[in-house]
């Protein structure tokens, strides 16, 4: 007995160095990203400010979040790019608003992925369906209230004007050590993709490990057992989302209990909220990791989720218009699921070329 506690303790102790690990690692490779960007060599990357449109943005954020398959990871990235005057303030709110919708693909990925009956897997599917019927109105609506005001990039600018301090201000000290020692050892037109290689890896392994020290048995008996009413359902999204700092992840804990019939979706629509809102904590830590540079992404993600939440309040509407969109429209099986997935990005793709 006294060997299995002595063992778990080591478990907790190696997925507390892990968790640590990963953070240390979202670190560099943001500080990575904007180290080689702001090199002169890259210059010519400013022409992306004069060929790509608020609608190309847009896909470009889209179609980035289904690589990346995060859009906290998509979003820092871009912020931090955009850090080194690559990319124009406005164009990269526009690419923020496109993060959004492609983040979905992690939740049709699980689903189609996870080992369920044709009916059992149309139920994991919704969610992805769900978040698409959420997503989709309040990204149109923020493209236009920054097409045509310009509203969240001149917020967001005013935020930077008034010297709101957001920054973690020795995150430098921490990694320009091992950065200096890379420079030497690794060319440096690789140092881009360790960036995306470590923010993926960080991003991924980040909730994984939060997950197993907590444990996952326990995690999933937490949701359950507060999915009954909706200020609950909610607030857990939230809760969960906040600890593990992935939208992704707190929702695809819940794709398995919803395939063997434990949660509805209907319960499920508003921890989906929820966790739209409490993810976006991903963001808001790239963001400080970026420095005031990163205010009008971070300020645009966020908003994204406020704006959300009149869905809290309308969960009907979105529970009836999801299996409308499944039921009816779609007539969603495992083939047709597929079909889907390849038009949502395939629409991505074309978006970001228009």
């Amino acid at each position: 007995m006294n060997f299995i506690l002595a063992e778990s303790k080591q478990k907790k102790v190696i997925y507390l160095l892990g968790l640590l690990l990963s953070f240390f690692l979202f670190f560099l490779s943001l500080e990575l990203i904007k180290y080689f960007f702001s090199g002169a060599e890259i210059a010519f990357l400013r022409l992306l400010d004069d060929n790509v449109s608020e609608v190309n943005a847009f896909g470009i954020g889209w179609l980035l979040t289904l690589i990346l398959q995060s859009s906290g990871a998509t979003t820092s990235a871009l912020a931090a790019i955009n850090s080194a005057g690559i990319i124009e303030q406005t164009l990269l709110v526009f690419m923020v608003i496109g993060t959004r919708i492609g983040t979905t693909i992690t939740f049709f990925l699980v689903a189609l992925f996870i080992s369920a009956k044709e009916r059992d897997f149309r139920h994991g599917f919704e969610i992805g369906l769900a978040n698409i019927v959420y997503a989709l109105p309040i990204a149109v609506l923020m493209f236009f209230m920054e097409y045509l005001f310009s509203f969240f990039s001149n917020i967001g600018n005013y935020f930077i004007s008034i010297q709101i301090p957001f920054e973690f201000i020795s995150i430098d000290s921490i990694t320009l050590p091992l950065i200096k020692l890379l420079d030497i050892i690794v060319p440096p037109y690789l140092f881009p993709f360790l960036g995306i290689v470590f923010l993926i890896f960080s991003l991924k392994k980040m909730p994984y490990f939060i997950v197993k020290f907590c444990g996952e048995t326990y995690l999933r008996k937490s949701i359950n057992k507060y999915m009954g009413d909706n200020y609950f359902s909610f607030l857990t999204g939230l809760i969960i989302a906040l600890i593990l700092t992935s939208t992704s992840v707190t929702l695809a804990l819940l794709i398995p209990l919803i395939v063997v019939r434990l949660i509805n979706l209907k319960k499920a629509i508003p921890y989906l909220i929820g966790t739209n809102l409490g993810g976006v904590m991903d963001a808001v830590i790239g963001g400080l990791v970026i420095g005031k540079t990163a205010i009008p992404a971070v300020f645009t993600y966020v908003s994204f989720s406020i704006i959300g939440l009149f869905w809290f309040f309308n969960t009907d509407l979105l529970f009836s218009a999801t299996k409308f969109l499944s039921k009816k429209i779609l007539h969603i099986s495992k083939k047709r699921a597929i079909l889907f997935v390849l038009l949502f990005s395939l629409v991505a793709f074309i978006l970001s070329l228009i």
